[in-house]
């Protein structure tokens, strides 16, 4: 599991992050995964910080595929 991935705003744009994803998905598959899912925190407030734009950009660019759509609620 990949729990977190990410940079800071001074480092992004560089391709680190996607090197990072790359190398995640390569020793998942070195140890015989033939799937991965990855959960994305989209319906975050909006603001700069929280714009999963270019990470949602990046996934679909690496082959991952979004299949559902997973909601939270709180009381």
């Amino acid at each position: 599991m990949l729990w977190w991935i990410g940079v800071e705003p001074e480092a992004r744009g560089r391709g680190l992050v996607r090197a990072m994803l790359g190398s995640a998905l390569d020793l998942l598959a070195g140890l015989g995964a033939c799937e991965a899912i990855l959960y994305v925190d989209d319906d975050a407030p909006s603001g700069d910080d929280r714009d999963r734009t270019a990470a949602n950009g990046l996934y679909d660019s690496v082959g991952l595929q979004e299949v559902d759509h997973l909601h939270a609620y709180t009381i």
